[in-house]
């Protein structure tokens, strides 16, 4: 009865090649007989039992280290290739067993559904899924005639300075109080903004534009029951100012006072739709 050489596979018939690895099998390695014993010297991994070369530095069935050539002993050369069937070299040059069915452990299991679970969150917070507050959602700020940036700008430093200078050397002009008041709330110094109106609205207590600039202030500052207070108070002094109804509906939208901003919205498109603040209103209102 013939051996292959190269696997130990048992050869019941005449081949040329061998039906379990493919080596070439050539007439002398045919003769190898059952009875003989060739043997050969192998590793024992003290970890999982497995039989490796004696030039293996690790078990390439479990990858612990083999203990520097302890553990050896001998086997039947033939019954040792017939068990190991299959194995490759590694890039560094020793034998792994392939396996079809990789098993992950378990802290490997744990690390992959964390990060997938991860990534899911992260996904959901950014289509914002998670938002639940009305003021993020607003798409139009307050308005008004005044161009109005958020953040401190420092730009208009020295224009600051001038009229601070102007009003307190002549108090009562109340026109440099104003456009005082007007660059301060465009440079994000909404505090100081408010003092200035304050002081401007007490000689001139009618300017409704004047009056929305200061609510707005206070919006800026998350200060919604003065914002509404003042705008409503504007409106008391000019009814028909579309803007201080416009402003009114995204304060109290901002402020999570729902059937009051559609309210204001509403009363804004009827006082003119086809206005800027009409067709923002009408946005708002179709939005919200």
């Amino acid at each position: 009865m013939n051996y292959c050489s190269e696997c130990g596979f048992k050869l019941d018939g005449e081949f040329k090649f061998c039906p379990n690895c493919g080596s070439n099998i050539s007439s002398e390695n045919r003769t190898v007989q059952e009875s003989a014993k060739i043997t050969e010297d192998v590793i024992t991994c003290k970890n999982c039992g497995e039989e490796n070369p004696l030039q293996n530095e690790v078990c390439f069935s479990c990858g612990v280290k083999l203990g520097n050539g302890k553990n050896i002993k001998q086997v039947n050369k033939q019954a040792y290739h017939r068990k190991n069937i299959g194995a490759r070299k590694s890039p560094g040059g020793n034998e792994k067993t392939v396996k079809e069915d990789k098993v992950l452990d378990n802290k490997k299991i744990m690390i992959y559904s964390l990060t997938i679970v991860a990534v899911f969150i992260f996904a959901l917070v950014a289509s914002g899924v998670f938002d639940t507050g009305i003021k993020d959602n607003i798409t139009f700020s307050p308005v008004n005639e005044q161009s109005t940036s958020s953040g401190i700008d420092l730009g208009n430093m020295d224009e600051i300075n001038k009229f601070e200078e102007k009003v307190k050397s002549n108090p009562e002009d109340m026109d440099a109080t104003l456009h005082l008041s007007h660059i301060l709330q465009d440079s994000g110094f909404y505090e100081k903004a408010i003092t200035n109106y304050r002081k401007y609205l007490s000689v001139h207590p009618e300017n409704a534009d004047a009056r929305v600039d200061m609510a707005i202030c206070y919006y800026n500052i998350n200060d919604y029951d003065n914002a509404i207070t003042e705008m409503e108070t504007a409106i008391k002094y000019q009814p028909s100012h579309q803007l201080a109804y416009l402003n009114l509906g995204i304060v109290n939208l901002a402020a999570q006072n729902v059937d009051a901003s559609k309210t204001w919205f509403k009363k804004t498109i009827e006082l003119n739709p086809n206005s800027e603040a009409g067709k923002r209103a009408k946005e708002l209102l179709n939005s919200h």
